[in-house]
């Protein structure tokens, strides 16, 4: 029997069209295998350290990397890193930040700081406030709150929807907290309105109640996803609007996480971490190649003579949310957080060379 040759290219075309791409290979290799070069930023007579995070924003066809460090706004060339300009912050008056700055993102429509656990504040290049935006109150089962990027829980903010989003995140972990759920809010900055981002902590963490390492969680927001790492979880959580799931972000080592002790002193009461526990940090998202490191401490110890020794590493995940490599490094030499840019990943080396610049290897992670 005879069959017409457009019917050959369908079946041709269906089964080609209905094959399930392949997973990615897993590479494990030490993370210096895959620096490209260094970047050297230039520090001024008011600069002491350069901040480990830059944004990266291009102007009337010229690039240029911002970063704010201790209440200025410093903006280099790049890639030359001559530093081009130097923008005093003020703390009082009108055009007052705050006093006590617990977050700051710099972004194409300006600077947002979340000032004095009080407010939201928006400001221009040149330092005057925009707007300010009332934090949202919270319930008494969250004991404390606490607006704040520690722990890799980067502001994000949206160019076209005008949306920021912050995290709450616990300084301890307490039992009252695993009945809360309001951990990420977004504002809207054009009608002033928050809107929470729910999730639950999973229940083994009524295991770690007042450690001081293994109850903050680490969110960032990964094409309109929010994901959400914590201390001592494989997987990680992805929010996608109304629905969540958990993919995998392990490590290939072995892990063990060991809850620190507390100490009354006093009126007081000092948290002791156990500094030789592992533990899942916080999350990078690499938006021009389009990877996900996901930071891992996985053991610090003590030698015989007194030395301490570091194993660290970046569980690396594609665009689809699949583990394609684990990078180790060492984070007393190689600092953990660093920033995108469509050349590559720069992380900030721990030891620089120089009272008068600083380094930041180039990472191409092309996996």
């Amino acid at each position: 029997m005879r069959y017409p040759i457009f019917l050959f290219l369908t079946i041709i075309l269906f089964s080609c069209g209905g094959k399930e791409s392949k997973a990615p290979e897993f590479v494990t290799s030490e993370l210096t295998e895959f620096i490209s070069d260094t970047l050297y930023l230039e520090k001024d007579e008011f600069t002491k350290n350069l901040p480990a995070g830059f944004t990266y924003l291009e102007e009337r066809d010229s690039s240029f990397l911002y970063t704010w460090s201790e209440k200025r706004l410093l903006k280099y060339s790049y890639p030359k890193g001559k530093l081009i300009s130097s923008t005093n912050f003020f703390a009082e008056g009108p055009d007052g930040i705050g006093s006590f700055i617990s977050g700051s993102l710099i972004t194409e429509d300006g600077l947002f700081f979340i000032s004095d656990q009080k407010n939201i504040t928006h400001a221009d290049f040149e330092g005057k406030v925009v707007d300010r935006f009332p934090l949202p109150s919270v319930p008494e089962e969250r004991l404390a709150v606490n607006f704040s990027t520690m722990n890799g829980n980067e502001m994000t903010y949206d160019v076209a929807s005008k949306v920021l989003v912050i995290s709450d995140v616990p300084f301890i972990l307490k039992e009252p907290n695993m009945s809360y759920q309001d951990w990420i809010w977004k504002l809207d900055t054009r009608t002033g309105k928050f809107e929470p981002v729910d999730f639950f902590y999973p229940d083994i963490y009524k295991d770690y109640y007042d450690d001081i390492e293994l109850g903050k969680f680490s969110h960032t927001l990964v094409q309109n996803r929010h994901l959400i790492s914590f201390p001592a979880s494989d997987s990680l959580l992805v929010i996608a609007g109304d629905s969540s799931y958990w993919v995998d972000g392990s490590s290939s080592k072995v892990l063990t996480f060991e809850k620190g002790t507390t100490e009354e002193i006093g009126e007081f009461i000092v948290f002791h971490p156990n500094l030789e526990s592992s533990r899942f940090k916080w999350t990078l998202w690499d938006p021009y190649q389009e990877k996900l490191l996901r930071y891992v401490d996985i053991q610090t110890k003590k030698s015989e003579e007194e030395k301490l020794t570091n194993e660290s590493s970046f569980i690396v995940l594609d665009g689809q949310y699949r583990k394609v490599a684990e990078l180790f490094f060492d984070n007393r030499k190689i600092l953990p957080s660093g920033f995108a840019t469509p050349n590559g990943f720069y992380l900030k080396l721990a030891e620089q060379e120089s009272d008068d610049r600083e380094g930041y290897m180039r990472i191409k992670l092309d996996l």
